[in-house]
């Protein structure tokens, strides 16, 4: 083989490992999946597990992004599930959800050590099989250089990517083999992120900004905000038009991410803005991109509505509930 041919195939395989070692190829699509279809939980499920997981604490640095690009410390919260061994092979999914307007990232499993419904719903869904164990992340979008939620929400997919997500699967048994940003891109497909009410704006901007570094989506009771805030409602052929379009640039389709979504029937904040973009999201002209379906084999979007739902955390543990076992069942 001559001296050309030789450097030309280093230069290939040098692009497809990209920089750190890790291959690009992400990780292949699923092929089967649990039903979309809405139930109740069963009240069984907030009951104290005998198998129950662990809430940890972490703390990373990052910077507003936003911003000056100041540096500063946070804290997250990792639930591991029952039997998570640092030193065993077994590796991890990993879902990120992000807590309402006013929250912090105790909102969803609450203090350290705690065991409130949140945590007991999710030992139970492990336990009985409804849910293969993942890590979960809970952080928070608070910044202390700006007290603008909707600033900290829209700049938060900076963080995730370059500060939070390294921190976390750097640290913890994952299938992200290393945390630069060839090797989260090919782990796409075992990461999620989700969030509630203002959290749901937060992952409507993680979508639109880091679709090439997480392939699952659970926003509850929210909006998109990418054409200004309430843009859902008011705007709701608009947003989608933009949304379609951003994912095309992608380069992607319909069989590349999962949207798992959903809002309460009484929910008056939320889903006046909601439902309205989800009616357009799903409209013929971007079914190559949101493709409606009861089952994710056969399409890539779901929209659930809790019947006499609040804008609340029943309303969150319900699509959790649902929601979760889609994407790591």
């Amino acid at each position: 083989m001559g001296t050309i041919a030789k450097i030309m195939i280093s230069a290939m395989l040098m692009s497809s490992i990209g920089m750190g070692g890790c291959a690009s190829k992400e990780a292949p699509r699923k092929s089967e999946f649990p039903d979309n279809a809405f139930v109740e939980i069963p009240s069984e499920y907030f009951v104290s597990c005998d198998e129950g997981g662990t809430v940890l604490s972490i703390t990373y640095e990052t910077k507003d992004y936003g911003g000056d690009k100041k540096k500063y410390e946070k804290r997250a919260l990792i639930y591991l599930p029952y039997g998570y061994d640092p030193d065993s092979d077994k590796k991890y999914d990993v879902m990120y959800y992000m807590h309402g307007g006013g929250g912090s990232e105790e909102e969803l499993f609450g203090e350290l050590l705690s065991n409130n419904d949140s945590k007991r719903l999710v030992d139970n869904m492990i336990k009985n099989g409804d849910l293969e164990p993942c890590i979960i992340c809970t952080p928070t979008y608070n910044n202390p250089y700006n007290g603008d939620a909707t600033y900290c929400c829209k700049n938060f997919w900076q963080e995730l990517i370059n500060d939070l997500i390294p921190a976390v699967e750097g640290q913890y048994n994952t299938y992200c083999e290393k945390t630069n940003k060839a090797g989260i891109k090919a782990s796409r497909l075992h990461r999620g992120f989700g969030g509630f009410s203002m959290g749901a704006a937060c992952t409507w901007w993680v979508f639109e900004n880091a679709l090439d570094y997480v392939g699952y989506y659970l926003p509850v009771a929210g909006d998109s905000w990418a054409l200004g805030q309430g843009a859902g409602g008011s705007r709701p052929d608009d947003t989608a038009e933009y949304l379609a379009e951003k994912v095309r640039d992608y380069g992607y389709d319909w069989e590349d991410f999962y949207i798992y979504c959903g809002v309460g029937t009484n929910d008056n904040m939320a889903g006046p803005n909601m439902r309205p973009l989800v009616s357009s999201l799903v409209k013929d002209e971007y079914s190559d991109v949101f493709k409606q379906a009861d089952n994710f084999a056969d399409g890539n979007f779901f929209f659930a509505l809790r019947e006499g739902g609040w804008h609340d955390q029943n309303t969150v543990h319900r699509l959790i509930f649902n929601g979760l076992p889609k994407f790591f069942g």
